[in-house]
């Protein structure tokens, strides 16, 4: 029996996708979650975003250009490279372009040929520890710093931690402090006498429960410096061994 993009998925592996089916089942993926595209043109340095809007026959649809004069380089027909990452998830697919323009109330989207060849990636992620409860009480914290000028930091209490990210939650806010799109300066985590690193952050889902006053936020370190990894993967090894997975 031929293996699935989900087999392989659950098994970690890559390998390239051909099969029409299963290209179409990963692109339904990127548009049910909305997921950012990254759009690369031949001999432009810059990268474009777009997102999925739906797939019609053999052409995936695709919108919201950013930065806008992206479009003008779909509507000429340059080729481009995309990719994308989600639910530890990476694609990439080269040598597409757009074959179609088109606009729905005044909203544009091009028609893209459903690519014949696809890298299907599964990145395993990093296990979870629940942090014990004499760290949590002796004071467990991550401060988040966003990007904004006019925002505030938002200090929380860490509740799980791994070597790529944490769960957060941040009380006392009457209204959503951050939204999953909003971007990030970057973070901090202390916890007393066992971890102080710094890391470049990215809000990955957030969920705000307008009862308790209460954001929770699961973040992505995407860079961090060589001697706070170290650190970080010690305090992991550390909590392994007397905590259980998140």
């Amino acid at each position: 029996m031929a293996e699935t993009a989900q087999d392989t998925a659950a098994s970690g592996q890559s390998r390239y996708l051909t099969d029409p089916e299963e290209i179409s089942q990963v692109f339904k993926l990127l548009r049910d979650h909305r997921t950012e595209l990254q759009l690369r043109f031949d001999k432009e340095t810059l990268t474009y975003r777009a997102k999925v809007l739906d797939l019609q026959g053999a052409s995936v649809l695709i919108e919201d250009i950013q930065p806008r004069d992206g479009m003008r380089l779909l509507r000429a027909g340059h080729p481009f490279a995309l990719a994308a990452r989600v639910d530890g998830l990476y694609v990439h697919c080269a040598n597409n372009h757009a074959h179609k323009s088109d606009a729905e109330r005044n909203l544009p989207f091009f028609h893209v040929a459903l690519p014949k060849h696809m890298l299907f990636q599964q990145r395993r992620r990093a296990t979870r520890f629940r942090l014990p409860l004499r760290v949590v009480a002796n004071g467990a914290q991550i401060t988040l710093h966003p990007a904004s000028s006019e925002a505030q930091p938002l200090v929380g209490s860490i509740i799980d931690i791994s070597a790529g990210g944490c769960r957060a939650e941040f009380a006392g806010f009457k209204f959503r402090p951050l939204q999953d799109d909003d971007p990030l300066d970057g973070c901090s985590l202390t916890i007393p006498n066992l971890l102080e690193v710094s890391a470049r952050a990215a809000l990955r889902h957030s969920s705000f429960d307008s009862r308790r006053y209460i954001l929770t936020c699961g973040i992505e370190f995407t860079e961090m410096h060589v001697t706070d990894r170290r650190r970080l993967e010690q305090f992991i090894q550390t909590i392994a061994r007397i905590s259980q997975p998140a």
